[in-house]
């Protein structure tokens, strides 16, 4: 039997859907109101959920259903990255090369070049 796969959705959509439920509204509510924007009705969700309405209905069927993993921002895939070097020489180079390239770029990333 396959495994069961959590879509991968934004952190805005997890904290949308929470919402809704927090509201009292269970799933088969969520999908029938998402089926009413996606076939053109205007949303009723209101602004502090609209993140939802960027979803196509699989994706939120899944999560609904099977849960789901939250999207990575891409400061916690570089500081995951940068925190996945162990402390030898070679590794610190490494990661003073990250820290380098972000302050040139003027990113800053708490734990990575920011304390």
């Amino acid at each position: 039997m396959s495994e069961i796969k959590k879509p991968v959705i934004t952190k805005e959509q997890a904290r949308a859907i929470e919402q809704v439920r927090r509201w009292g509204h269970g799933d088969d509510w969520i999908l029938a109101s998402h089926s009413d924007v996606l076939s053109g009705r205007t949303s009723t969700w209101g602004c502090n959920i609209c993140a939802l309405d960027k979803m196509d209905m699989l994706t939120l069927a899944a999560a609904l259903i099977n849960g789901y993993e939250v999207e990575k921002t891409p400061e916690e895939k570089v500081r995951e990255y940068y925190e996945s070097y162990g402390g030898s020489p070679s590794a610190m180079e490494r990661k003073e090369a990250v820290q380098d390239t972000l302050d040139l770029l003027g990113i800053e990333i708490e734990g990575v070049n920011v304390l």
